[in-house]
């Protein structure tokens, strides 16, 4: 099994990717909210699955969508 080498970078990265698609795609509060809530999902799912890496990765970018967007 392949390790994932999670890093700040990638996570940078994957927001700054999310970012410009809400940009582009002109995405209003609940667009924003469904998106968090599809990331906030792939987190539990590495919290469940003990997916320490992904975890650590998925609950940084939650964190700075939230941030960013949840207030």
């Amino acid at each position: 099994m392949r390790m994932d080498n999670y890093t700040k970078k990638e996570m940078i990265q994957d927001f700054k990717q999310i970012k410009e698609l809400i940009r582009e795609e002109n995405l209003d509060g609940a667009s924003i909210t469904s998106l968090i809530a599809d990331v906030y999902e792939h987190y539990d799912v590495a919290s469940r699955c003990n997916l320490k890496h992904s975890k650590g990765h998925y609950s940084d970018l939650l964190s700075r969508l939230i941030k960013t967007y949840g207030h």
